[in-house]
């Protein structure tokens, strides 16, 4: 292998195949188009089918959650009874340009979602720059680099995650990242030319917050569809700023030598997620008792003591509290809103209990030995538990339409390893076609009704749904080859074959990568 092969990685957060598809098909996305017809265009299974958080870390790090352990923005660590904000420090393994950084390749890592920085790594790294959800403090490899970054292009113009709490006016948000994704193509030019590499990975964020608070302006089918003149779909917009971008770097830095993969995870279609009523879902059973459930109860029963802060809390004003919240900083955001989320819960009756989120329905059972206040014996009352949930939310359905609200997936069949367990225990993936918004009707728990989705926080009209691919191109690619049955395991796998380092041990994707590379990627190895 030429010692000057290079591997042009570029990340497009939660970007969606089947609007990419779509619309390069239609000529809005002429760089896509052009990868589609010239390179390689694959469809990937993903880890997000069940766990949607978990894309990224597992394209890191070549693992599964059960041994990687990230999942979601918001975690239960075993031993801590609480919801805590995820640290990306928790991830067991290493990401893959660890191994390539010790094999004596340099790397240049540029706003890895979930990232943090790595100790004794000799390339360039850039944290918290552009990242739609920050999960740290903003950090550089070199001490100093992202600070004369922003001298040389500026600060990013889009807001971050914690800064955005309400549905945003559609116009200034399109318009922010839009911009956004013209300004990353700056600065990853500038970080190329200017620092040696072998392999180099930036990732887009934009069509990730594009993703949750532009959609409903596009979709006719969406309760909140409210048209603008002239502007049939402002994620459309977001789309081809993005695409604009990656044709400015590839016509700047795809050569004879490169070869560039351009992979998402995860995609984004119509928040049709029932997670914001799992905890009352869960209440109806008897298993999960909690300030703010129980509204709907057959049997009325004393209520919870609560606490001071609690009470004051309730008595400000949502749209007072989310003004507040924009002064505040960012970490003090987040402390805040997880004290309330962790406060006054009866772990003394509390059975199984959800991890509160906007996507996915997580359940994770209150288990003796696991949790410290668990009441739940391991063994046969475990399994019936398991088996009862799993049963409950199998049977739900959208009372409004008929249809099954949600796949059920049990996490010990799916992810065994070191990490199962921080993740939890049952999660059901909710089927877009279901169109759930307010209510759900279960076996044993009947009807349970709520507010919609979008009207609960993060106020979200967009949401994540399990679409991944990868696009290559440049040294070796064959025009229009495929990749059948693919996942994105295989990616670092492939990454680290192109670039002639053998995989760490901890790697799952390797025993089709040579298939892979040979087949569809490159004939120069």
């Amino acid at each position: 292998m030429p010692a000057a092969r290079r591997v042009l990685l570029i990340g497009l957060d939660s970007a969606d195949a089947d609007l990419i598809e779509r619309w390069a098909g239609a000529g809005h996305l002429p760089t896509f188009a052009r990868l589609m017809r010239e390179g390689s265009w694959s469809r990937l299974r993903t880890t997000a089918e069940v766990l949607h958080v978990s894309a990224w870390p597992t394209i890191y790090t070549g693992a599964t959650p059960g041994r990687h352990g990230l999942y979601h923005a918001y975690q239960v660590r075993a031993g801590d009874q609480r919801i805590h904000r995820t640290d990306p420090a928790w991830c067991a393994l290493p990401p893959f340009w660890k191994t390539l950084d010790e094999a004596g390749r340099r790397c240049i890592v540029f706003d890895a979602f979930m990232d943090c920085r790595l100790p004794d790594f000799r390339g360039v790294q850039i944290g918290e720059w552009g990242t739609w959800t920050w999960f740290g403090e903003p950090f550089s490899t070199p001490t100093g680099l992202r600070d004369r970054l922003i001298r040389e292009v500026g600060p990013y113009p889009a807001p971050e995650h914690s800064v955005q709490v309400t549905v945003p006016d559609q116009l200034w948000f399109r318009d922010r990242l839009v911009a956004a994704a013209a300004l990353k193509a700056r600065a990853t030019d500038w970080l190329l030319r200017n620092h040696p590499w072998e392999m180099a990975f930036v990732t887009f964020g934009e069509p990730h917050g594009g993703g949750h608070y532009l959609w409903h302006t596009g979709d006719p089918a969406y309760p909140l569809h409210r048209p603008i003149a002239g502007l049939p779909h402002p994620l459309l917009d977001v789309y081809a700023a993005v695409d604009r971008a990656i044709g400015d770097i590839l016509d700047r830095h795809l050569d004879d030598r490169t070869t560039v993969l351009l992979v998402s995870g995860d995609g984004m279609g119509p928040n049709y997620s029932g997670a914001h009523l799992m905890p009352e879902l869960l209440h109806r059973l008897d298993l999960y008792h909690a300030p703010g459930v129980g509204g709907g109860a057959t049997e009325v029963k004393a209520a919870p003591k609560r606490s001071l802060a609690a009470r004051l809390r309730e008595m400000i004003p949502l749209p007072v509290r989310q003004s507040i919240s924009r002064c505040l900083p960012r970490r003090l955001r987040y402390e805040l809103s997880l004290k309330w989320l962790n406060a006054d819960i009866d772990w003394t009756r509390t059975k199984a209990f959800p991890i509160h989120n906007n996507n996915e329905g997580f359940v994770r059972l209150n288990l003796v030995g696991r949790e410290p206040r668990g009441i739940v014996e391991p063994g046969a009352a475990r399994d019936e538990l398991l088996a009862l949930l799993a049963d409950e939310l199998a049977g739900l359905v959208n009372p409004s339409n008929g249809r099954r609200a949600g796949r059920v997936s049990l996490i010990d069949e799916l992810f065994p390893g070191s990490e199962r367990p921080h993740l939890p225990d049952v999660v059901i993936s909710w089927d877009e076609s279901a169109r759930v918004l307010d209510r759900v009707q279960g076996p044993r728990a009947g009807l349970v009704c709520g507010k919609c989705g979008y009207e609960t926080p993060a106020f979200y009209t967009g949401n994540h749904r399990p679409v991944a691919f990868l696009a290559a191109a440049g040294a070796g690619v064959t025009a229009g080859a495929r990749i059948e049955g693919g996942h994105i395991l295989d990616v670092p796998a492939t990454i680290l074959a192109l670039l002639g380092v053998d995989p760490p041990a901890h790697f799952e994707g390797c025993e089709r990568t040579a298939e892979l590379v040979n087949a569809s990627l490159t004939e120069a190895l």
